[in-house]
């Protein structure tokens, strides 16, 4: 891992990783880390150049002050690919992650030239019941509820090491920055802003996770929206069908950038 220095001061890890024309940088969600793109990135080759983050609060950068909060990281996105030198990138997020994923690009639209956007959490919230976000919440910090609740992100039953795979990062995950940056994400309030985004965007909808939100909050609100169906795929769908998803990426690097 390497490690970058926020303007607050807070120190970050991210993974760089292959060469080329087509620069990638990919944003996890909520109580996980890098290690979830995996299987995408090693998927796309070392032809590809990716950036893989971990959040301030999450994974190798759990030990980050200052704010865990969608202005936070999209802020420190800005920040890592100004440093690199690789703007513009295509950005590729999942879940929480690609509400990061739509704050970047409309606070910062010259740091994206593209967003591939996984079962997004809508820019205006993920609209839970009382009973839902209190058991969310219960998730973080508690390795038996985080990995019950994990199980179920999946269309099937999870493969055992994906699993623990994912309960590794999210113990890695202290509850106080779960917790701060779950507000910050499942109350956010910038849907009308994402109207503004320019830049083309695929959004990726799992067919087992309430598909017809992705399409209704997220795509329909981007100028330059492409909306995917994934068949047969639950939240996970990084996870469970990552393959589809270079593909996905690979299309939008052929419409966008060319070949790398």
């Amino acid at each position: 891992m390497q490690r970058f220095r926020a303007s607050d001061g807070a120190e970050l890890a991210y993974l760089q990783q292959g060469s080329g024309n087509a620069r990638l940088l990919f944003v996890h969600g909520w109580q996980a880390d890098h290690t979830v793109w995996e299987d995408v990135i090693s998927g796309l080759g070392p032809a590809v150049q990716s950036v893989a983050v971990d959040l301030r609060g999450s994974g190798s950068s759990n030990g980050a002050c200052g704010l865990c909060n969608l202005e936070r990281f999209a802020a420190d996105l800005r920040e890592l690919v100004d440093a690199l030198g690789i703007a513009p990138v295509v950005v590729v997020g999942h879940s929480m992650g690609a509400t990061v994923a739509l704050r970047l690009a409309v606070d910062a639209p010259e740091t994206v030239s593209g967003l591939i956007l996984i079962a997004p959490v809508p820019a205006s919230g993920a609209g839970f019941s009382l009973k839902d976000a209190d058991y969310l919440r219960a998730t973080a910090g508690d390795p038996v509820a985080a990995r019950k609740w994990l199980s179920g992100m999946f269309a099937g039953e999870p493969d055992a090491t994906v699993l623990d795979r994912l309960c590794v990062a999210a113990g890695k995950t202290p509850r106080d920055a779960a917790l701060e940056g779950f507000e910050s994400w499942a109350n956010a309030d910038f849907a009308e802003a994402t109207r503004t985004i320019s830049a083309p965007a695929i959004v990726v909808a799992p067919e087992r996770d309430n598909p017809e939100m992705y399409q209704r909050k997220v795509a329909a609100l981007l100028p330059n929206a492409h909306f995917v169906l994934l068949p047969d795929c639950g939240h996970y769908a990084i996870l469970e069908r990552p393959g589809e998803i270079v593909t996905i990426i690979g299309d939008m690097q052929d419409r966008m950038i060319g070949p790398a």
